[in-house]
């Protein structure tokens, strides 16, 4: 297993503080996946939330921008919507991994990090996932 992924120290600008991690294994790639959630503050007030990730892209929630698509995704009656880059799955793949935010009454309430990676023979391994609650 790789050394695990931190939160940044905090600074005399920035507040860290951890949220929840989630560690997954690929066997076709012999990979393991490390996922970190924290939430950064500025010390002005302004937040967000960050996911870092060992093996793929981060991404990064604004509160403002997520209550815009929360707002929006509750009007259609969606559960939840995706944000960031993640891996859906193909006909040849069946690695998933998706960034949620989940709604409650058109407000942001949880954010996901559901991913299905490989057995060795390339079948779908069990999902698995982190389910945080939305700071805010």
């Amino acid at each position: 297993m790789p050394k695990p992924l931190e939160v940044p120290a905090n600074t005399d600008s920035y507040t860290y503080t951890a949220l929840g991690t989630l560690d997954v294994y690929d066997a076709v790639l012999n990979c393991d996946y490390q996922f970190l959630v924290y939430k950064e503050a500025e010390r002005g007030g302004a937040w967000r939330v960050r996911i870092k990730s060992s093996q793929t892209t981060g991404v990064v929630f604004e509160p403002d921008a997520m209550a815009s698509q929360a707002r929006a995704a509750g009007a259609q009656g969606k559960p939840f919507f995706t944000w960031g880059a993640g891996i859906d799955p193909s006909a040849g793949d069946p690695r998933m991994i998706q960034y949620r935010v989940h709604v409650a009454n058109g407000q942001p309430a949880e954010i996901e990090i559901a991913c299905t990676m490989r057995k060795a023979d390339h079948s779908a391994d069990s999902p698995k996932s982190l389910k945080v609650k939305w700071p805010g």
